[in-house]
């Protein structure tokens, strides 16, 4: 359909709820890129992390793929120090934080906010 439709089409190809991961990756490389597909692979379930790591690149898609479950641990303790709020606070949503950054950031807000003593 992509290659029939061209660009016109790759946003709602990417909101198929069965694309596969191979097509979620083909279509975040597609170019010219489109910004809308980034944001619907970054919210679609079989989106891998190298489809989610082109979604970083778009600063709408960002904040969604910052929260999405299959972002590598080491990518979302990254994005806890991004400069957009939305960001930190996707990846501090995010399943897959390890519980023991989860706990470090519980321990400093809750610190920060004096409620630790």
């Amino acid at each position: 359909m992509v290659d029939r439709h061209g660009v016109r089409v790759l946003a709602r190809v990417a909101r198929n709820p069965d694309a596969s991961a191979a097509l979620l990756e083909d279509l975040v490389r597609h170019r010219p890129p489109v910004k809308k597909a980034f944001r619907e692979v970054a919210r679609h379930p079989n989106a891998t992390a190298l489809a989610l790591s082109a979604c970083l690149q778009d600063w709408q898609a960002r904040p969604v793929a910052a929260g999405h479950p299959a972002l590598p641990p080491e990518v979302i303790v990254e994005l806890l120090a991004d400069d957009e709020w939305q960001v930190v606070e996707a990846a501090a949503a995010n399943p897959s934080l390890p519980l023991t950054v989860m706990s470090a950031v519980m321990s400093a807000l809750l610190s920060s906010r004096g409620q630790v003593g």
